[in-house]
């Protein structure tokens, strides 16, 4: 009987102990998670655009560009040319772009600089772009801009083709260049060219509307 109950002692006491080494384990878990959050942030706050200060305004004027390329985008869905197949060729797809050019052409003819990024809607982009590439780190947004040929905002014309100058590949637009400009929907594109931002109908090969010392 006595070793029955010396047995049983010992066993809640090593139930305990168990216990508390859980209880420790888990404490020293979640610290070490904390500090791995906390040693990681700055990390990334410093990988990260630096934060731009709107006011409702400008903010007001970021989701009426957004309406604006959503229209558009809407506007070509229904276009019977509105249609690349991806088995084409590469001359097929060019009579199939230029069709779709020709048919955005007819349908927004009177388009000029300025209808997507209005007077206010431009001054809230350049705000947006003089942020990223004056923050710690914008100048290595500037070299990657600088690899390739620069287009002089000359070359472009809204519901013209978007230059591409001896055939090189378009320009990219580094990631952290697009972090705190509007999203936009599936067939549009920003694109750089010298310091003017492009609004590049990806499609159609087309110039929708392109805003001029975009980038200071």
């Amino acid at each position: 009987m006595g070793s029955s109950l010396a047995g049983d002692a010992e066993r809640r006491c090593g139930m305990k102990t168990l216990g508390r080494t859980i209880i420790c384990g888990l404490a020293l878990l979640s610290a070490g998670s904390t500090n791995l959050i906390s040693a990681q942030t700055p990390k990334d706050a410093a990988a990260r655009t630096a934060e731009v200060v709107l006011s409702d305004a400008e903010k007001a004027e970021l989701k009426a560009f957004s309406d604006r390329a959503n229209a558009y985008i809407k506007m070509e869905k229904g276009l019977a040319a509105d249609r690349l197949s991806p088995k084409a060729s590469v001359q097929e797809l060019e009579k199939q772009r230029q069709a779709l050019r020709d048919a955005l052409q007819q349908s927004r003819p009177n388009a000029k600089q300025g209808d997507m990024f209005t007077t206010p809607c431009a001054d809230v982009f350049r705000k947006l772009l003089r942020a990223t590439l004056t923050r710690p780190g914008g100048q290595k947004v500037r070299t990657s801009l600088n690899r390739a040929e620069p287009l002089g905002p000359q070359n472009l014309k809204v519901n013209g083709v978007y230059p591409n100058v001896r055939g090189q590949p378009l320009q990219s637009v580094p990631p952290t260049l697009l972090m705190n400009l509007p999203v936009l929907p599936k067939g549009l594109e920003y694109r750089i060219s010298d310091h003017t931002l492009a609004l590049r109908d990806a499609d159609a090969n087309m110039v929708v509307d392109y805003l001029p010392d975009a980038l200071p």
